[in-house]
């Protein structure tokens, strides 16, 4: 058997952590982990799992490099978050992502399956700026510039479901799903989405991991191909009422308003792009991906990684949202 080496780039991330963990319940593939902490509890579980886990850091050409050894093909997502590209002064997403991408060619990895997104400041013609989608794209846009690799397949991640999962974040939304409002509904709240209000969801538990599967089983098949990775498609509305049926509980949304500008970031750093999401797919007319948002892409990609993995057929589709909120809220009182 020809085992390829995938190397995973924010393997302790929730991306990176979900390809990992579909990927190595493959034989065909072995899987290694690349983090700047090898003791953490997340690698731990990795290791467990069965994933290589190495020590590297993304600016470390001569770590990269070596990390990078023998593999076949590379699933690279980089945290926009990290404090380290708060410092105007200090190095951008987009240097972090080149010096990967040359490592990466220098290794000979032939596959690149890259987190990233569209152009947020060109398609808003500079109404909305958000750096952290502006140095995907532009990390993207340098991958296929060097014309090296056999294939390269941008990907966007949806609106993760799992954030509803958090107590912490739900308060910014208006309590849902966790604190019901003064009339005992649990509320919702956030700007509209735009366009048809096609907001697509992904779960990253059930989904992600598996959709970027799909990808690697013929990465040449989907090369330059801009993969939407949803599981649904569903409005605000539209969610709230398959909470109420998959749990029998109340719930709303209540749209904030006059436009996205009106969202309270309340100084948190990470809530200022979710802002500027909204003031991006307003403006887009909810062209979250840069195109019409479809999700036909994302069901053959779960279908066939699904089916490799022996998936039971009722296993092989993709979760639906309604699904995903009965699976884990329908037992709470």
């Amino acid at each position: 058997m020809d085992i390829k080496i995938i190397t995973v780039f924010g393997i302790t991330g929730n991306q990176g952590g979900s390809v990992a963990r579909s990927l190595v319940k493959n034989p065909t593939f072995r899987v290694r982990g690349i983090t700047r902490n090898v003791e953490s509890e997340s690698s731990k579980s990795l290791l467990a799992a069965g994933v290589e886990m190495i020590q590297a850091d993304g600016f470390d050409s001569d770590q990269m490099k070596a990390a990078f050894k023998d593999t076949w093909g590379v699933f690279l997502n980089i945290n926009s978050d990290d404090r380290i590209f708060l410092n105007p002064d200090g190095p951008s997403e987009f240097d972090m992502g080149k010096g990967i991408v040359d490592a990466a060619a220098d290794a000979g990895v032939q596959h690149i399956v890259f987190s990233s997104g569209p152009s947020c400041t060109g398609m808003t013609d500079g109404k909305v700026s958000m750096k952290a989608m502006d140095m995907k794209y532009k990390t993207e846009q340098y991958v296929k510039s060097l014309g090296i690799f056999k294939s390269v397949i941008p990907l966007g991640p949806a609106w993760f479901l799992e954030n509803f999962l958090s107590k912490e974040a739900a308060p910014i939304f208006g309590g849902f799903p966790h604190f019901p409002d003064e009339s005992g509904v649990l509320t919702f709240s956030c700007p509209y989405w735009g366009g048809k209000e096609d907001v697509p969801w992904i779960s990253i538990t059930d989904d992600y991991g598996d959709i970027v599967h799909g990808a690697f089983l013929d990465p040449e098949r989907w090369n330059n191909h801009f993969v939407h990775v949803l599981s649904d498609i569903r409005s605000f509305p539209e969610a709230m009422t398959d909470f109420e049926e998959a749990t029998t509980r109340k719930a709303r949304w209540v749209p904030i308003l006059p436009s996205w500008e009106a969202f309270e970031t309340h100084g948190i750093h990470e809530l200022q792009d979710v802002k500027l999401m909204f003031g991006f797919t307003q403006t887009t007319g909810g062209k979250y991906f840069g195109t019409t948002t479809e999700i036909d892409t994302a069901r053959k990609l779960k279908k066939e990684a699904a089916v490799a993995l022996g998936y039971p057929e009722e296993k092989q589709n993709l979760v639906t949202v309604k699904d995903w909120f009965e699976a884990r809220f329908s037992k709470e009182v």
